[in-house]
């Protein structure tokens, strides 16, 4: 990853979010990319009917089967009125951190809903659009691993753009971004130390 470099990202606000836009998703490509290809081709429209949604009222019993439906194995999760407020990765629906949260909250696993697992847009790193035009599929890669992030969004003066994730680059260019999770406060260090004992 030395050739490429990292974006200068940042965390964006409530208003930023709350916009809309219409214009064309970019393309899938038919075969694979190289990390040297322009970013946009990793980029998901907000508006793109392919981006599954689910509301965060939603319980992980339902949303693991809407996801196991679609056969998608992330989506945006909104609110009650249709604005993203979250990213939900299918494979923690199941992981360790939705059974504690369950303990935590004293109800069953199937109850728990999917505003308890998603990660919230406002901690979700974000690029420029005006960043993205000149930046290459290896750029957001280093972009993501620096922020320790699944997730990169992408915004412009009206607000959200699209979204970027890991597992969109995968399926792209057929290679993973090693990502460390970066600790934001003194409770997920605990929090890593204490899980791996």
């Amino acid at each position: 990853m030395s050739e490429f470099h990292t974006l200068q990202w940042a965390s964006v606000s409530a208003e930023q979010l709350s916009a809309e836009q219409q214009s064309s998703m970019v393309e899938s490509p038919q075969q694979l990319l190289d990390w040297h290809q322009p970013a946009e081709h990793v980029v998901e429209r907000l508006d793109s009917a392919e981006l599954l949604r689910l509301p965060m009222s939603l319980t992980v019993a339902e949303a693991e089967h809407f996801l196991t439906q679609s056969d998608r194995r992330y989506a945006v999760v909104i609110d009650t009125e249709n604005k993203p407020v979250g990213m939900l990765l299918a494979r923690v629906i199941r992981d360790r951190h939705s059974h504690v949260m369950a303990n935590l909250l004293q109800i069953a696993w199937q109850e728990l809903t999917v505003g308890y697992l998603m990660t919230p847009m406002q901690r979700l790193p974000a690029i420029t659009q005006k960043q993205l035009a000149s930046a290459k599929i290896g750029d957001i890669a280093a972009t993501m691993q620096d922020s320790g992030s699944d997730f990169l969004l992408i915004i412009n003066e009206l607000g959200l753009h699209g979204i970027v994730v890991s597992l969109k680059v995968l399926a792209v260019t057929g290679e993973s971004i090693r990502l460390y999770p970066k600790a934001t406060s003194f409770a997920d260090v605990f929090n890593v130390i204490k899980h791996s004992e």
